[in-house]
């Protein structure tokens, strides 16, 4: 009972601060979106260090987080200094090929994977966090459809925890996820679908297209989830952190929004441009 109160309340705080920065916008949002970034690029480091059986060289590590702020940052560069924007551009390319240029002096270990592994988790982390910040600025509307993508992520967890736990029979993952199952992600994606539907119908948009959208955030929301859970397996943890009481980390609270972002920016460009 404590361990669902606490996660509870967590859980609270957490979707508070998403919701109060969103309707704050601009460097709220930023300082969020910031927040996400380096302690997400921290966890991911700390995943890689168990991984490796060593911590990161501090030079290497120090790379990675520039590499990944500096795709964070992009958004807000183009909002106050777009003249910046090649400089920007040129420092993130430094960074990467001095990350690369690095493996030249690897001694131990496979130099190879520890590149990939560094470039991987700039793209991993830096780009859906580029898309929410250039997307918070995109129009008026921006602020809202964020939070109605959120939403769905998380009435796909709802609805696929709460008829997984009723009528999960057929594993989905087993491997990654033990308690997944296929009921559960029909569930989630009934959820998903039927909310962006009644959302269309309340706010006369097309509702083929937002049931549409509804099932993309189900599918990358469960990918994305699935995911993250192969990265702590292939590492042996169990959470990618203890930030969040009853959570884990914040990887384990956006793993989800990492695939999803980039998704429904692809499904805004090659549909939404076209039916909307």
């Amino acid at each position: 009972m404590k361990n669902v109160l606490v996660r509870s309340i967590s859980g609270i705080i957490y979707i508070a601060a998403i919701v109060g920065a969103l309707m704050a916008g601009g460097n709220w949002w930023y300082a969020l979106t910031a927040v996400f970034t380096i302690i997400g690029t921290l966890e991911y480091q700390r995943m890689c260090a168990i991984k490796c059986g060593a911590p990161l060289p501090l030079f290497s590590s120090s790379l990675d987080l520039a590499a990944t702020l500096l795709l964070w940052a992009i958004a807000p560069v183009l909002n106050y200094w777009p003249a910046a924007l090649p400089a920007i551009a040129v420092v993130l390319g430094v960074c990467l090929l001095t990350r690369m240029a690095l493996a030249l002096s690897q001694q131990e270990g496979d130099a190879f994977s520890a590149v990939a592994t560094a470039v991987f988790g700039t793209l991993y982390i830096g780009i859906p966090m580029t898309l929410l910040n250039l997307a918070i600025g995109f129009a008026p509307q921006a602020p809202a459809a964020i939070l109605c993508m959120l939403i769905l992520i998380w009435l796909n967890d709802t609805g696929a925890f709460c008829v997984g736990s009723l009528l999960g029979r057929h594993r989905l993952c087993e491997r990654l996820s033990p308690k997944k199952s296929w009921e559960g992600f029909w569930g989630g994606m009934f959820f998903c679908v039927a909310a962006a539907a009644i959302y269309a119908r309340i706010c006369a948009l097309p509702v083929l297209t937002c049931a549409a959208f509804g099932a993309v955030v189900c599918i990358f929301s469960t990918w994305g989830d699935l995911f993250e859970s192969m990265l702590k397996r292939s590492v042996g943890i169990k959470d990618s952190g203890n930030l969040i009481p009853g959570h884990g980390g914040i990887l384990d609270r956006i793993d989800s929004l990492l695939f999803v972002t980039p998704a429904a920016a692809i499904f805004y460009l090659a549909v939404c441009t076209y039916t909307l």
